[in-house]
């Protein structure tokens, strides 16, 4: 007997999140189809083999937030980047308080999935919207928009967006203290 699944927009992005969150928590517990442990080196290749690729949370490197394109502590750790089959890429986002992006939009839009703390998003000439935690955003293509953390507050998000183009974003101008604490 088939069962068929009918995924919505909700279900997708759980589902996403799952398993953005799953790739960088493997158990050790488990071995691969030839027999080591999922933590043990070679693993990751006999994965491959397989069609199947581990990205490990302690092989993938963090950075700080660019000084053009943020203002404020900002810390980038990457998730998942765009591949031969996916133009999708992912990265796990965590902003002191008062840290912020630049003005960008996204020729694809983006998806924001907040895991941690309070923060601030705004579209340009629209009013800011605070978001916490389990609150999940979705950015229009080519929406001129900001997100960070509130001004007392570290937010973490996992940003999600797709490349079109070699891009997978436009950036602009810095988002000024007047228009980060400005509440209209």
């Amino acid at each position: 007997m088939t069962k068929t699944v009918r995924r919505t927009a909700p279900g997708i992005a759980a589902a996403t999140l799952a398993g953005a969150l799953l790739t960088g928590c493997a158990s050790d517990e488990n071995p691969t189809a030839d027999g080591q442990r999922s933590g043990t080196p070679g693993a990751s290749a006999a994965s491959e083999e397989q069609g199947i690729t581990v990205s490990r949370a302690g092989e993938r490197e963090r950075t700080t937030g660019d000084a053009e394109t943020f203002t404020g502590d900002v810390e980038i750790v990457p998730l998942y980047e765009p591949n031969d089959a996916s133009t999708g890429g992912a990265g796990r986002v965590t902003f002191q308080p008062g840290a912020r992006t630049a003005w960008h939009s996204h020729p694809a839009g983006q998806r924001l999935i907040v895991t941690e703390g309070t923060g601030w998003i705004q579209q340009e000439g629209q009013d800011r919207i605070t978001v916490s935690q389990g609150d999940v955003v979705w950015f229009e293509p080519g929406v001129k928009h900001w997100h960070g953390a509130t001004a007392g507050e570290a937010m973490t998000h996992i940003a999600v967006q797709d490349t079109i183009d070699d891009s997978n974003a436009e950036w602009m101008e810095h988002v000024t203290d007047e228009q980060y604490l400005d509440q209209a």
